[in-house]
């Protein structure tokens, strides 16, 4: 299942009311904008929805959504509508069918596939759970399964908040890792490397290679720049690797910030390809901290990556080095207005992507000059003109 587009609002009809226009989504996309434009924003709407949906996080305090997929040819939509942490309405329609409603109070109808052909039947629930976790049911409600793995597949990186001095401490019997916390980077590893054996830290080794990081070994060990006590017979360990030509061992907490990002994303995304579990891969301000020609080639990796294991994409940024980098077509370009966040891209501003494209410029001039908005407001004049 891929996602299409989703529209949000919160706190409708308050001081604090919020909207995301509608923002359509390729393959493989950038958002970008200036600072304070809703770019972060943008894509946290997207990993709470992702949340909710899997059930992994309850209804919040406001939220208003509608969101539109495509699953093998066919459109799903789905709407939620919560207040103070209750459902007020919840829909799912596929190909303009509609197979489930439900409104205030936790009372709805549902398809029922294996009852009369497919029966719409009541049901309720408490108000505070959504239909799409709770009425989960591969034999009678199969249509809800895409939705559910596309949410609980979908994964989300905050590049420049990857928590470098996050060690680990690993306990017998303890739980399994949970593979959805950026910062859970050497429980993964751990991980992919026992399931995976040695492909797996070879991928992730080719892919350092790929961004100009060259290690002859990637593990696990107790950290070299500081001693750690007090933890009993399970000392924190971390990642620790061996660069090409440097006789000792560097650790995540002697590595460069930028160096560390690129390796926690990439084991995070080796994983996630190697597990073939993975819908949708959100990473929130992209290159941040990397110099041009790293950022330009990771964002290159991604893509790639993208494409050949058939990923959706989801990137945001306003450095002008991954701008550069990224074809305009891939973009989308937020403009806040008070409480509004607009969006353009080469969908619904075709005539200013297409008319940048003969000034032979930079992409980074194309968001310098804010010529999406120019050709908006320019658009709007001759509108009242006529």
């Amino acid at each position: 299942m891929r996602l299409k587009s989703v529209t949000y609002r919160e706190y409708v009809g308050s001081p604090q009311f919020w909207c995301l226009e509608k923002m359509t989504y390729g393959p493989r996309m950038l958002i970008v904008g200036r600072n304070s434009a809703g770019k972060s924003r943008s894509i946290s709407v997207l990993a709470s929805l992702a949340k909710n949906i899997s059930g992994r996080q309850p209804p919040g305090l406001s939220g208003d959504y509608f969101a539109e997929f495509d699953f093998d040819g066919r459109t799903y939509t789905y709407e939620v509508r919560y207040r103070e942490g209750e459902v007020e309405h919840e829909r799912i329609v596929i190909d303009k069918k509609e197979y489930l409603s439900r409104g205030a109070g936790g009372f709805g109808k549902i398809v029922a596939e294996k009852i009369g052909g497919g029966l719409m039947i009541d049901f309720q629930l408490p108000p505070n759970i959504l239909a799409a976790t709770a009425r989960r049911d591969a034999v009678q409600h199969s249509f809800i399964e895409p939705l559910f793995e596309w949410a609980d597949s979908l994964r989300h990186y905050q590049f420049a908040g990857i928590a470098q001095g996050a060690l680990a401490v690993f306990v017998p019997g303890a739980q399994t890792v949970d593979t959805r916390d950026q910062n859970a980077v050497a429980g993964i590893f751990r991980e992919g490397k026992k399931l995976f054996s040695d492909e797996f830290v070879e991928s992730i080794k080719s892919d350092l290679a790929a961004i100009d990081y060259a290690v002859d070994e990637i593990d696990l060990a107790p950290p070299v720049t500081i001693r750690v006590n007090g933890f009993g017979p399970q000392q924190p360990v971390s990642m620790c690797v061996r660069e090409t030509g440097l006789p000792g061992v560097t650790d995540q907490l002697g590595m460069s910030t930028g160096m560390f990002r690129v390796l926690a994303l990439l084991i995070h995304v080796n994983f996630a390809q190697f597990k073939g579990a993975v819908s949708t891969v959100l990473v929130d301000d992209i290159g941040e901290g990397l110099d041009f020609d790293r950022s330009c080639r990771l964002i290159e990796l991604l893509r790639d990556k993208a494409l050949q294991h058939g990923f959706q994409l989801i990137m945001s940024t306003n450095d002008k080095f991954v701008m550069n980098h990224v074809p305009l077509e891939e973009w989308t370009v937020l403009h806040r207005d008070g409480n509004t966040v607009h969006v353009r891209n080469n969908e619904n501003s075709k005539s200013a992507f297409d008319e940048f494209k003969f000034t032979g410029l930079s992409n980074f001039s194309f968001f310098e000059m804010n010529a999406v908005e120019m050709a908006r407001e320019t658009d709007d004049e001759e509108g009242r003109d006529a």
